[in-house]
């Protein structure tokens, strides 16, 4: 028989990576003028070494008037810029950051980051018949908590991995619908405990400019 507590983390576990993605993105341009998407803003964002400042061939004074201009490129390179249009590659970065949230027990970031209005329905059927669990933002809050608190005392420890997205945006570009798969394999002390797969479905909004979860739906069982 499976241990109570490691399945109850588990489960928990499993849902907590979804509402964790709940994140502020930025839009970001990068020296190469490419695109890209970070949960910080884009000047915090890690950049590329400066090329190698060249050797000086003029007078002192020229040398002098070089200097401000190679300090020039470090912030003018890219300009934050909050999200006001959901896209597909939006909503996969803020599902790839959750899992890195929901993997570090971040009960109470991902408890600041859910929807004001969100609601879930998380199916167990770890048992028989199957247990459902649902509520408001309190309610999976508290469930977070308890998840990341069980986990930490019994030395337990989740790898999430995610598959088969299929992303859906409305047509402005306020609200998406996220349908994939997920696997949070659980060790303890090293050791393989068990993994909870998960179908998924996942309605995300935006919130003055914050993607925010608004419903949560998992149907999840453990394997191995």
């Amino acid at each position: 028989m499976r241990n109570a507590p490691i399945l109850l983390a588990a489960l928990v576990a499993a849902l907590s990576t979804t509402t964790a993605s709940a994140q502020h993105m930025f839009k970001c341009t990068n020296d190469k003028g490419q695109t890209t998407y970070s949960d910080r803003a884009c000047e915090q964002a890690p950049r590329p070494a400066p090329p190698a400042a060249r050797p000086a061939v003029a007078t002192a004074p020229a040398a002098k008037a070089s200097a401000p201009a190679a300090a020039a490129p470090a912030t003018s390179s890219a300009k934050a810029e909050p999200i006001t249009k959901l896209t597909p590659a939006v909503v996969e970065a803020v599902l790839q950051r959750a899992v890195d949230l929901g993997d570090r027990k971040d009960y109470r970031g991902q408890c600041a980051l859910a929807a004001p209005d969100l609601n879930f329905k998380l199916t167990d059927h770890s048992n028989s018949p199957p247990s459902v669990y649902s509520g408001g933002r309190g309610d999976i809050c508290a469930l977070q908590q308890q998840s990341a608190q069980a986990m930490q005392a019994g030395g337990l420890r989740s790898s999430t991995r995610l598959n088969k997205m299929d992303i859906r945006v409305s047509a402005d570009g306020t609200q998406a619908t996220a349908k994939y798969e997920s696997a949070a394999a659980i060790s303890m002390e090293g050791q393989h405990a068990l993994t909870m797969q998960c179908t998924r479905e996942e309605v995300l909004g935006l919130y003055s400019g914050t993607v925010l979860y608004k419903r949560v739906t998992a149907v999840c069982r453990p394997v191995g």
